[in-house]
């Protein structure tokens, strides 16, 4: 196996074992939501229902005044869910404040928006932690990567907030963050009105509701042999997976030009897992002026393992205006063989 090849499984293995030290926190947030939309529905129906069932007549009803100044009172405390709004939330919430008259079925269904709004807030603050540290670990190790096979010591910038804004805010397979995350909340939020809608109209007691609401949330479990999933669950993983791939790739270009490298090799890890795609881009060298991601840079596609390498075919004729020279002598500086760790400390980076 040669250095680089080495390098790109070391690669792909640190971003997937950021990606899945953050399941258990990203399951948490989902089974905390799926109590919390229960709870509602059960205490809608211990408020209206008659032999356990509840009418669509009866869900549509108005809410009486007291009812009403309690609901208002909840809009109130929505207010900061508004603020930070992933979707039309904050529309919703205040369309409704100015309403004189809701029904119990409107209520009920901001409710459950509110707290699918809290849910997926949460799923784009950690996909958005998890993608900063990917992408600053990934950028390091790079740059210590290139160092340690060139023997060339060089001058860089520090990770930078812009740099990592800029990674967080460019859509990756077609979206954002935000955008997908508002995909997922609209497409809960209409499963969980389909739902609740035909228990009313069939007259189905609020056990059915927690029955489907797990069906759509579903499972995520890692294992020897990786993440497996269903439902919402699943898509939140695969949304930090990709997200997170496309960090690792965008780091390792970032420290190919910081380093003042020319041209990278796509590096496939090849394996039964491994795409056409990525098989047919494999060994292929562009350059790094003109990279474009899912073209000729990975990733490639949705849950992409490909990664690159710097490509310098003469080592002993590579040069860069980055190489570091010592003040006395005028010669480039060799680094030494270290580990990480220690490189890390001098570049001041031992932190990130």
């Amino acid at each position: 196996m040669t250095y680089w090849e080495q390098r790109a499984i070391d690669s792909v293995g640190r971003m997937e074992s950021a990606v899945s030290g953050a399941v258990p926190e990203l399951v948490q947030s989902f089974e905390k939501a799926k109590q919390s939309l229960t709870n509602e529905v059960y205490s809608f129906y211990g408020k209206y229902a008659k032999e356990n069932s509840v009418t669509l007549a009866q869900a549509q009803k108005a809410l009486n005044f007291a009812e009403l100044r309690e609901f208002k009172s909840d809009l109130q405390a929505f207010e900061q869910l508004a603020r930070e709004s992933i979707g039309t939330f904050n529309l919703q919430v205040s369309n409704l404040s100015k309403q004189a008259r809701i029904t119990r079925l409107q209520a009920l269904e901001t409710q459950c928006d509110a707290i699918l709004q809290k849910l997926y807030q949460e799923q784009k603050r950690l996909a958005e932690r998890t993608t900063a540290q990917v992408y600053t670990q990934q950028y390091y190790r790079r740059l210590f990567d290139i160092e340690q096979y060139t023997g060339f010591q060089f001058h860089f910038s520090q990770v930078s907030m812009v740099a990592i804004e800029q990674v967080l805010k460019t859509p990756v397979m077609g979206a954002d963050i935000s955008t997908r995350l508002w995909r997922q909340d609209i497409d809960t939020g209409f499963k969980i009105r389909q739902t609740l809608n035909e228990m009313f109209i069939t007259g189905r007691p609020p056990q059915d509701f927690a029955e489907e609401l797990q069906q759509a949330i579903g499972a995520v479990r890692v294992g020897k042999d990786g993440v497996k999933g269903t439902g919402k669950k699943y898509e939140a993983y695969r949304l930090l997976y990709n997200e997170s791939s496309y960090a690792s790739g965008q780091a390792d270009l970032d420290a190919y030009r910081a380093d003042g490298l020319e041209e990278y090799e796509i590096v496939a890890t090849l394996d039964m897992r491994t795409s056409e795609i990525c098989r047919e881009q494999d060994s292929k060298h562009y350059s790094v002026s003109e990279a474009v991601t899912g073209v000729n840079f990975p990733p490639f596609h949705v849950n992409c393992r490909t990664t690159t390498a710097p490509y310098i075919p003469n080592l002993k004729d590579f040069k860069s205006t980055r190489i570091a020279r010592d003040t006395k002598t005028g010669k480039s500086v060799r680094v030494p063989s270290m580990t990480y760790k220690e490189w890390a400390k001098t570049k001041g980076a031992s932190k990130k």
